[in-house]
């Protein structure tokens, strides 16, 4: 099977060289204009995946037209701001093919999940889309360490038909029908990451850091539970397991964001100096909106997003968190 990989980001690029250890011929669609012949030139992505050759069955295109053209497998790698404006010339055309979406986040003017957008602008009925989220830095596939994650349709025969395809003794793959769960959980944990670091760059202990986890699983069970999703699913690779990988893991962008925020950096400027997005800043604003609408209580993710969006003083997060009223544990 021909799969064509549509975002040369990190994990676009880490995934294309796992499907060609699976014996793909892949071919790589970058944004960038700069990076395109670097990466045609060196076989590296050196801006955003560096130490990596891209050998073996793995071209590169800047035309996504080539791609549609090519592959019967299309995975959506781009960043959630820029999915709608990257997919929308074709969308007629994406209706036929099998997808497969990496990308992590909720669009903040509608407050879509990113299968949800994809299906509105398909006018599919969602049978043939699917996503993938799971513990899953993109430095560590990109090495062939063992990785596990979970693919997740609305069609169970499309989540089985992906599991067979991109499963190796490396990277072993999950199945569900919850969709919704797995991806909320995908884009949750980014946020909470956030929280998570702001705490390390504090230097808060391990207690401070088990029960901050403990109740962002919670807000994301919580929000889950208020648009449909199982609650189970949270308990798996793409809630916990992913949100311990990102809230801990060194190689975790919105880790390192929260961190520099704790050190008094100011968000923009965090951004600003990034070659790679940290899809927890632009997931912070959707989330407390989607929250805020549905009538969910979510005071980790409101207070990140004072502290984000609204200069908050972080002291003053932390002690309002700390205060608040007493309360029954809700799981």
């Amino acid at each position: 099977m021909n799969a064509g990989v549509i975002g040369a980001g990190a994990w676009g690029t880490a995934f294309s060289i796992h499907l060609a250890r699976t014996g793909k011929k892949v071919l790589l669609w970058a944004f960038e204009k700069e990076l395109y012949p670097v990466l045609r030139d060196s076989r590296e992505n050196r801006t955003y995946l560096p130490g990596f050759k891209l050998d073996g069955p793995i071209d590169f295109t800047q035309e996504i037209r080539e791609i549609l053209d090519f592959a019967e497998m299309v995975v959506v790698a781009t960043p959630s701001f820029a999915l709608r404006q990257t997919l929308a010339p074709f969308s007629s055309d994406l209706k036929e093919k099998k997808l497969l979406i990496l990308t992590k986040g909720i669009e903040r003017s509608t407050f879509k999940l990113m299968n949800e957008v994809v299906e509105e602008l398909t006018g599919s009925d969602g049978k043939g889309i699917a996503t993938l989220s799971g513990p899953s830095f993109a430095r560590e596939v990109a090495g062939g360490l063992f990785t596990a994650a979970v693919v997740a349709s609305e069609s169970m025969d499309l989540s089985f038909r992906f599991q067979q395809e991109i499963h190796s003794d490396h990277f072993r793959v999950y199945r569900s029908d919850d969709i919704t769960g797995v991806e909320l959980g995908g884009a949750l944990k980014n946020v909470m990451a956030i929280g998570a670091g702001i705490l390390e760059g504090l230097r808060f202990g391990s207690n401070t850091q088990a029960a901050f986890t403990t109740r962002a699983l919670a807000e994301i069970k919580r929000l889950g539970k208020a648009l449909g999703a199982r609650e189970t699913t949270f308990m798996g690779l793409s809630g916990i397991g992913d949100l311990i990988l990102t809230s801990y893991g060194s190689l975790s962008r919105n880790r390192l964001f929260g961190i520099e925020l704790a050190s008094g950096r100011k968000p923009a400027d965090i951004i600003d100096s990034q070659k790679a997005v940290v899809e927890g800043y632009y997931t912070i604003n959707a989330v407390y909106n989607l929250a805020a609408k549905m009538g969910v209580e979510m005071p980790i993710t409101e207070e990140l997003y004072r502290i984000v969006y609204e200069n908050k003083d972080i002291a003053s997060s932390l002690q309002d968190i700390i205060k608040r009223e007493f309360k029954e544990e809700d799981g």
